[in-house]
């Protein structure tokens, strides 16, 4: 596992970044940047100390250690059905619902904090999710997609972001999160397909083909720091060849009458929802 010296941390969080007890300012140039190119990176969010604690109850999810979770509990490079020994990208979704001790810690009022100066005082958060990359695992890949391609359409207001922190280093080597600056600017649906056999009901993860020729840009993050991207950008990563876990924590926030309009029609973004609303599936 790759972590900094607890000193490392402590000195470069005091010497460069914007912390300020359990808040993060958000500088203008980096609101203007999320802006236009869709994503951010933020460095020292959070320091070791305050990393170790989340990162214990992070690995009892991933280790396949908590109960009742169904499809909350899946592999995003594979199908359902597979054995857990088998996940290649675990991925445990809504783990503040599974382990309520979770709710409200550090991270969550950080990625808050950060969402508001982004997008305005009424985001909220909408979900959590723990994300793997097992070591020596080059197909553990995230396909290349829009995060609206997965959610309801028709909301009204999309206005999203997704927080996400690097409980390891998030580096090339290990499948670090790439994305297409700018691909958000149309603020429209990319054509996406399930991975795999076709059928939504085998696998979770959806895809998309895109252009030869488009910019793909890596974001290497380093242990406590994060990105935070936008709904409609292009975005996926590559798989873990590295003898080195990848591990992210991810928290997204919607506005407050998103949230409550996802509630009202079934969607709280667990794999165990029965869909009954249009995706971008249904747009094809």
């Amino acid at each position: 596992m790759n972590r900094p010296s607890p000193s490392r941390a402590t000195s470069s969080i005091d010497a460069r970044s914007h912390r300020r007890g359990d808040d993060y300012l958000v500088s203008e140039a980096d609101r203007r940047s999320f802006a236009e190119r869709g994503y951010i990176t933020l460095p020292d969010v959070m320091r070791e100390d305050e990393l170790q604690a989340i990162e214990a109850a992070y690995d009892r999810f991933t280790s396949g250690s908590v109960p009742g979770m169904g499809r909350d509990l899946c592999d995003m490079s594979g199908t359902y059905g597979d054995p857990f020994a088998n996940f290649a990208l675990v991925n445990a979704m809504l783990p503040r619902r599974y382990e309520p001790a979770l709710q409200g810690n550090l991270f969550e009022r950080l990625s808050r904090a950060i969402s508001c100066q982004l997008l305005g005082d009424d985001m909220e958060l909408d979900y959590d999710q723990f994300l793997s990359k097992k070591p020596d695992c080059p197909r553990a890949a995230f396909a290349m997609h829009q995060d609206m391609g997965y959610w309801p359409v028709g909301t009204p207001d999309t206005r999203t972001a997704t927080c996400s922190l690097a409980i390891t280093d998030s580096l090339l080597s290990n499948g670090c999160i790439r994305f297409v600056p700018g691909s958000h600017l149309p603020r429209t649906l990319v054509r996406h397909r399930p991975k795999g056999s076709g059928d939504r009901s085998d696998s979770h993860t959806l895809e998309i083909d895109l252009p030869t020729d488009v910019e793909i840009v890596p974001q290497e993050v380093r242990r406590g720091s994060i990105t935070v991207h936008d709904e409609w950008v292009v975005h996926g990563s590559a798989g873990n060849p590295s003898p080195q876990w990848r591990k992210t924590y991810v928290i997204a926030y919607r506005s407050r009458a998103t949230v409550a309009y996802e509630r009202s029609i079934g969607f709280t973004h667990s794999h165990n929802d029965t869909v009954n609303w249009k995706t971008a599936l249904d747009l094809l």
